[in-house]
């Protein structure tokens, strides 16, 4: 990360994908994950331990592709180790973050939000690709993931506020 670039991750929003947004995790998920692979983008992908039980093929699909898994409650933790083997370093749920979890929330990036349900249909997938497209090729965008920009902010900031804390 240098001072003239903005750090920029994308994260993969399937944690809230119930009900009439299944579609987004059963069949837009995929033409999301091919516009996100065509760039050359790795996403955080929040999750809680319902979503880590109910979409198993997302977590196959992610591991190859080095995602980033967040935990969205402390339920997740354990689930998310469980079914990729990587313990997840970020929290991404609404209350404090557990003991040696960074909170995505007080990351200095800015976010590209991609929840399926709404991205994945067909007549907003090209829209999509273009948007990514445009996103990876600007040289003042550092496009990683939450799991790169945390530690560049842990090993480049000398004091310890939360997110620079480690338990």
């Amino acid at each position: 990360m240098t001072a003239n670039r903005q750090a920029t991750y994308v994260l993969l929003d399937i944690a809230n994908d119930h009900g009439w947004r299944d579609y987004g995790a059963r069949i837009g998920i995929w033409r999301t994950i091919d516009a996100l692979d065509r760039h050359g983008i790795r996403a955080g992908v929040p999750l809680t331990r319902a979503a880590v039980e109910q979409y198993p093929l997302l977590l196959e699909a992610g591991v190859p592709r080095r995602w980033v898994w967040l935990a969205s409650e402390p339920e997740a933790i354990d689930a998310i180790e469980r079914a990729t083997g990587e313990r997840p370093r970020g929290w991404s749920g609404p209350a404090p973050a557990p003991p040696g979890l960074y909170r995505v929330s007080e990351l200095d990036a800015r976010a590209v939000v991609l929840r399926p349900f709404a991205r994945g249909w067909p007549l907003r997938h090209k829209h999509l690709g273009q948007t990514l497209a445009r996103l990876a090729a600007r040289p003042d965008v550092w496009l990683t993931t939450c799991d790169d920009i945390a530690e560049a902010q842990l090993t480049a900031t000398p004091t310890c506020m939360p997110i620079h804390c480690r338990a």
